[in-house]
């Protein structure tokens, strides 16, 4: 998952912010310079009815048929007016949700300026783009101290964790890698409104309008299921919730309650560690995921390999090794599994990866390279790290 941090405050609370803006609440860049992270991509195809077209009239269109209208919505701008009133007209017809759920819920909303400001794409820069290499954005997450906190959680949730890499076949530390970039381990969640900030960004970004009205209309069925006010349901300035940022079309198909029978409660994203450990490997499993497969290799290249036809899509293996590229150490993998080949950058250079499909799997959750590496990379040491401590630990 993809905005510009605008908040200037200390490093400690910036780099939380990075990391709720890293992943499910980000749908634009962050800064000029650094590459692009969207949020999870919506698992329910949005409606494909007609959405309203303008965002700026303020006079309300003709109710569609079976809409009720609403008087006005007073915490919105006059600007704003016409197209809300069609967007709750839209989440009773073509969604499906009853006007006393909409419209009250709608007239206690407000426009949130300050998400639309942190959500809205940074002008382009008037000088030569400059990327912003892997191994700085990988070493924001990989700190001694997030090392540590993952160390402490998961010695703190073994059994739990234990258990459901069991069940979905995710290991831990890659679960572990998500919270961590996510709200470093459920220390901040974001204080956003959930339905404020996604009926202010499809009224503000019409490039997104869809989605966010698509989400809007998830945050009312969420509430609804979870038997609340849509206004508690806080999150990123995105509409990203809890401790592993779900969005609410995500929180509804892919939320589980941990070791409760079907059919019982909503999960607790924000506080139960169980549920935001087995919604996240849940989810992983809908996008892909191959149990006992890896991730990313370091790629070995021969000293006349070409790289550059493979660095766009996916290829078989049996294609790279014919063309000098092969994993390092070799992968056990079929000749024909189609993997990416990756150039990321490191201090030293470049560095080839390839990349397998559960490398996708884990874009399935932030569509940006530089994420999904990054929490391999997190997942890679943090195992490094709980081994170096499992064998101090016994006097080795």
């Amino acid at each position: 998952m993809n905005s510009s941090m605008l908040l200037k405050q200390t490093f400690v609370a910036g780099a939380m912010l990075l990391g709720l803006a890293a992943c499910a609440s980000n749908v634009t860049p962050m800064l000029a310079t650094m590459p692009q992270a969207s949020p999870q991509t919506p698992p329910v195809a949005a409606p494909q009815t007609a959405l309203p077209q303008g965002t700026g009239n303020a006079t309300p269109a003709s109710p569609q048929p079976g809409c009720v209208p609403a008087a006005g919505f007073p915490n919105f701008p006059a600007e704003y007016q016409g197209a809300l009133q069609e967007i709750a007209c839209h989440l009773q017809t073509a969604d499906g949700l009853p006007a006393d759920v909409v419209i009250p819920a709608l007239q206690n909303a407000r426009f949130d300026a300050r998400a639309v400001a942190m959500m809205t794409p940074a002008p382009p820069s008037p000088g030569p783009h400059v990327p912003y290499p892997w191994w700085r954005y990988r070493d924001r997450f990989l700190s001694p101290d997030r090392l540590a906190r993952g160390t402490r959680f998961w010695q703190a949730h073994t059994a739990a964790i234990d258990a459901i890499a069991e069940k979905y076949g995710v290991p831990g530390p890659i679960l572990l890698g998500i919270l961590n970039i996510e709200t470093a381990f459920g220390s901040f969640q974001g204080n956003f409104s959930v339905l404020d900030s996604n009926l202010s960004l499809a009224l503000a970004l019409p490039g997104r309008k869809r989605f966010f009205i698509h989400q809007s209309a998830a945050t009312l069925r969420l509430a609804q299921r979870l038997g609340v006010n849509p206004a508690v349901l806080k999150g990123s300035q995105a509409g990203a919730m809890g401790m592993s940022q779900f969005l609410a079309s995500s929180y509804l198909r892919y939320g589980v309650t941990w070791d409760d029978p079907p059919g019982g409660p909503l999960p607790d994203l924000w506080r139960s560690v169980p549920d935001v450990l087995a919604s996240t490997a849940n989810f992983f499993r809908g996008h892909g995921w191959q149990p006992g497969q890896p991730v990313l290799q370091r790629a070995a290249l021969d000293p006349d390999a070409d790289v550059t036809p493979f660095l766009q899509g996916r290829h078989t293996l049996a294609a790279l090794n014919r063309a000098g590229i092969r994993p390092a150490g070799g992968g056990g993998m079929p000749p024909d599994t189609r993997v990416g080949l990756l150039r990321l950058q490191g201090e030293a250079g470049p560095v080839f990866y390839v990349a397998y499909p559960n490398f996708y799997a884990i874009m399935g959750y932030n569509p940006s390279v530089y994420y999904a590496a990054t929490v391999w990379a997190y997942a890679q040491a943090l195992t490094r790290d709980e081994q170096v401590a499992t064998l101090a630990a016994a006097g080795q």
